[in-house]
């Protein structure tokens, strides 16, 4: 028996519809382009049996499956995106503690600074530097234990006079009894005056003029 149309087709052959050619991955509706078309060209003579056809609805019903899972996935990303952003919205007019060295000055008041050194000093130096790396002023405290201090600057530099407002850093210089560096921890804290979503991650302003990621802040301060 002759039949047309099928002579080079058999059961385990899959004809690809035109819209699919060239395409490196498939979406539901291609998956089921190809069955159907599959089911129309397949030999009479030798039918797809119940197996084949069980296992290609299940691999069907697999990717249905994992797009479903994919797209709930997203959701909820875009929903903890959205609370975690809520989040820092809510920080607005709240003072925190941030890891690092930056300080701000707003209308002529400088952001409070703390340090931590690891072990006890023979000599002990604080700077502030602007933007600008110039030293606006210092501060020599001597000799101290090990533990916590904070940062004594008033905003004034080294004649005396309110420094502009601006984004500011600090360092301090610690050598104990035989001349080697002592370590510091050095920590900051400020109001937060705006936050902004447009980059890849949000970013925070503290007194108008330092910028911090979320993961900067160590505390929120009531």
């Amino acid at each position: 028996m002759s039949i047309s149309g099928v002579a080079n087709t058999t059961s385990s052959t899959l004809v690809q519809p035109k819209d699919a050619v060239g395409s490196k991955s498939l979406n539901e509706s291609d998956f089921m382009k190809l069955f159907i078309t599959q089911l129309q060209y397949q030999d009479p003579m030798k039918p797809m049996d119940n197996y084949q056809m069980a296992t290609q609805l299940a691999q069907f019903s697999n990717m249905q499956s994992t797009t479903k899972m994919s797209d709930n996935m997203k959701k909820l990303l875009d929903y903890q995106t959205s609370q975690n952003n809520l989040q820092l919205l809510s920080l607005l007019n709240t003072k925190v503690l941030v890891s690092g060295d930056k300080i701000g000055v707003k209308d002529g008041t400088p952001g409070l600074g703390d340090f931590t050194l690891s072990d006890a000093s023979n000599t002990t130096t604080v700077q502030v530097y602007n933007n600008n790396d110039q030293m606006v002023w210092q501060e020599d405290k001597g000799g101290l234990a090990a533990g916590h201090y904070a940062l004594k600057w008033d905003g004034k530099n080294l004649l005396g006079k309110t420094v502009p407002d601006g984004a500011y850093y600090y360092k301090v210089k610690a050598l104990d009894a035989t001349g080697h560096v002592v370590d510091v921890d050095s920590k900051s804290s400020g109001l937060v005056t705006g936050v902004d979503f447009s980059g890849a991650s949000p970013a925070i302003t503290l007194d108008g003029h330092i910028q911090i990621g979320a993961d900067d802040i160590l505390q929120v301060i009531k």
